[in-house]
């Protein structure tokens, strides 16, 4: 973990320190853990990753990476669109806290970003640009190999917590287990075919997303909240979802009820 130098500690903005855990993590705990058990919805488990990263652990920003079948990370979830053009923007450039953490299958915790842009000079200058000033990027792990990553961005420099810290890799474990609930050797053979199913799936969300925000008039971060509203209200996997709107036997305007 980088910290500013003392010289530095005086004219920067101090980090920002995020408390102690949280009243409500026993609860946000229990509730994940209901939501992963049996066989869910992979859209349904990476949203919830999403939710817990802006909510309980105040992130502004959202991504989640998985390994391809050819060993490239693949954006397969982002909280909102920015966040989704810096996961692809790293992905592009092989470069950045979650590609990092992807190699080491370790944490990669950057506390105050401007500080980083030689080791990061494609990525951290276009985050930075985006509006992110601190990362922090946590492995997805599969029997002791990280198979993707999981990363908080933050508007401001931010120290993480250890609690954050252990919070977001038992998210990320639990995460994994809910895509591959199976064991033996075909585990890995199994979340190669998660992720290309979560990469088709993500594909015609866009292309719903795409449709209700240009059916309703408005922009693609709030046609995408009526999308996944509209599935969590009638329990429907946001799959079927998109796939209703995209063949259109769902009609935009029926998401804004």
């Amino acid at each position: 973990m980088n910290h500013p130098t003392d010289e530095n500690a005086g004219r920067r903005t101090p980090y920002r320190r995020t408390g102690l855990l949280p009243a409500d993590a026993p609860a946000a705990l229990a509730e994940i853990t209901s939501r992963v058990v049996g066989n869910p919805d992979n859209a349904a488990v990476l949203r919830l990753i999403t939710e817990v990263g802006t909510g309980l652990l105040g992130a502004r920003g959202v991504g989640v990476l998985l390994k391809d079948p050819r060993g490239e990370p693949a954006v397969v979830a982002a909280s909102d669109e920015s966040t989704q053009f810096v996961e692809l923007l790293r992905t592009d450039l092989r470069q950045g806290p979650c590609v990092d953490c992807i190699a080491t299958a370790a944490v990669v915790a950057v506390p105050d970003l401007t500080l980083e842009r030689d080791r990061w000079p494609g990525f951290a200058p276009a985050a930075l640009e985006a509006g992110y000033q601190a990362v922090v990027a946590v492995p997805l792990r599969l029997d002791g190999e990280a198979v993707g990553g999981f990363t908080l961005l933050f508007a401001a420099p931010t120290e993480p917590q250890p609690w954050q810290l252990a919070l977001a890799q038992v998210v990320s474990d639990l995460a994994v287990l809910a895509l591959v609930q199976e064991t033996g050797p075909r585990r890995a053979d199994r979340l190669f075919e998660a992720t290309l199913a979560t990469l088709n799936d993500r594909i015609q969300h866009s292309q719903a997303v795409g449709m209700v925000a240009g059916a309703l008039g408005t922009d693609p971060d709030t046609a995408r909240a009526l999308v996944s509203g509209y599935a969590v209200r009638h329990a429907r996997p946001l799959r079927d979802v998109a796939c209703a709107l995209t063949d259109r036997t769902l009609d935009p305007a029926d998401l804004a009820g």
